[in-house]
């Protein structure tokens, strides 16, 4: 109850959740060492067997046949005449058998009881039946084994061939597909040299228009102050003149101009 209550309340949750961790990268290690181990050991084992230094034309690599070897009689290998034809002839075989087989009845090694007759039914039924039934049944083992290995064989291997096509297709799409990714980082590397340099040349023209607008500021200054001292100037020399002429003197060039008035009109 004790251990059930301390589970509930989550105190061993963190414990069990790093020690399940640890043992699936455990696991993971364990099984990547095992497989990489299993690659090394059958790539030494292929080295050796198919190896440069082994000797193929009197060690020949052997190969499953796909149909049994040819016989006689319907149990005799092929090969057995064969390896006789050469030193016997081509009666050699059956005089062999013949012969092997009179040894055998005549020193009683094989004994003829009442139940021969038996055995020599036995295996012409069997003969005829295997001269009757045994093409069809052939036939119908072959056609049996061609399904069983384009099922379990020829299909899987064409259907892993494919996958392995589609994911060839693919990594060379994104092999291609990234290969332009550096295109389009010397674009958007381009893109922001382009903006750097807006903003460089943005940089400048707000920089010459604040150095322009002081320049006008002080321009602006200066011919505020000349005006300013040109006006004062005026002013005191005419302020002075004016309080230099006296009303006799303004009374005196008010008449003489009044007479070069009349004058001028008397000419006209």
């Amino acid at each position: 109850m004790l251990s059930k209550a301390v589970f509930q309340a989550g105190y061993l949750r963190p414990v069990l959740t790093s020690q399940l961790q640890n043992s699936l990268v455990l696991a993971s290690s364990t099984r990547s060492s095992s497989i990489g181990k299993h690659i090394e050991n059958w790539e030494k084992a292929h080295k050796i067997y198919y190896g440069p230094e082994r000797d193929t034309k009197n060690f020949p690599i052997k190969k499953m046949p796909e149909t049994n070897p040819p016989v006689r009689m319907g149990f005799v290998p092929e090969s057995f005449f064969q390896a006789l034809y050469n030193k016997t002839g081509v009666t050699g075989p059956y005089v062999f058998g013949a012969g092997f087989l009179t040894y055998l009845l005549s020193k009683e090694i094989w004994i003829v009881e009442h139940g021969f007759a038996e055995f020599i039914a036995f295996w012409i039924g069997f003969y005829i039946l295997q001269r009757k039934v045994g093409p069809g049944l052939r036939s119908h083992l072959d056609k049996d084994l061609d399904l069983f290995r384009k099922k379990r064989w020829d299909e899987p291997i064409e259907a892993a061939k494919a996958q392995a096509s589609v994911s060839i297709k693919e990594c060379e799409e994104a092999i291609e597909k990234e290969s332009g990714q550096k295109y389009l980082y010397e674009a958007k590397r381009e893109n922001v040299d382009l903006q750097l340099e807006a903003q460089y040349r943005q940089r400048l023209a707000d920089v010459h228009h604040a150095v322009k607008r002081r320049l006008d500021y002080q321009v602006e200054v200066a011919a505020t102050n000349r005006n300013f001292q040109q006006q004062h100037m005026v002013n005191w020399i005419v302020r002075s003149v004016t309080q230099s002429i006296t009303p006799q003197q303004e009374k005196e060039s008010l008449s003489k101009c009044m007479q070069d008035l009349k004058g001028l009109a008397a000419r006209a």
